[in-house]
């Protein structure tokens, strides 16, 4: 079980560098064996970058929450089993050639992440 943060350590995560974010969402998910993204009724959260389409994913339901605001509102944190995300999402985002925001702030700042780049880190 994962120790629960302080608002302060919650902030200073949020607006640490890319790189120590993503750190931190590997060693969470690892820890909870979970992983978190957004959904609504019509399925989970995409956004558009300069790459081309993008998932997001937190290491917790309270920083993903975070993003369900304005055009989101109508979305909720939804957990997602590491195995599954490691065996089923990121083959299939491989596949779709679809990138992966990690972590992202409430800046729109995250680690851009290929799948396969992901799946490397979770071996």
């Amino acid at each position: 079980m994962s120790k629960e943060l302080t608002m302060d350590e919650r902030v200073q995560l949020l607006i640490a560098a890319d790189s120590e974010r993503l750190a931190y969402f590997i060693e969470q998910a690892k820890q909870t064996q979970t992983v978190w993204s957004l959904s609504n009724e019509e399925g989970f959260v995409m956004v558009e970058t300069d790459d081309g389409d993008c998932v997001m994913v937190w290491p917790d339901a309270e920083f993903a929450s975070q993003w369900a605001v304005e055009d989101w509102d109508d979305c909720e944190p939804i957990a997602i089993e590491l195995s599954t995300f490691t065996g089923q999402w990121l083959p299939s985002l491989m596949q779709d050639n679809i990138t992966i925001a990690v972590f992202p702030n409430i800046e729109d700042e995250g680690k851009l992440s290929t799948a396969e780049e992901l799946k490397a880190l979770f071996e």
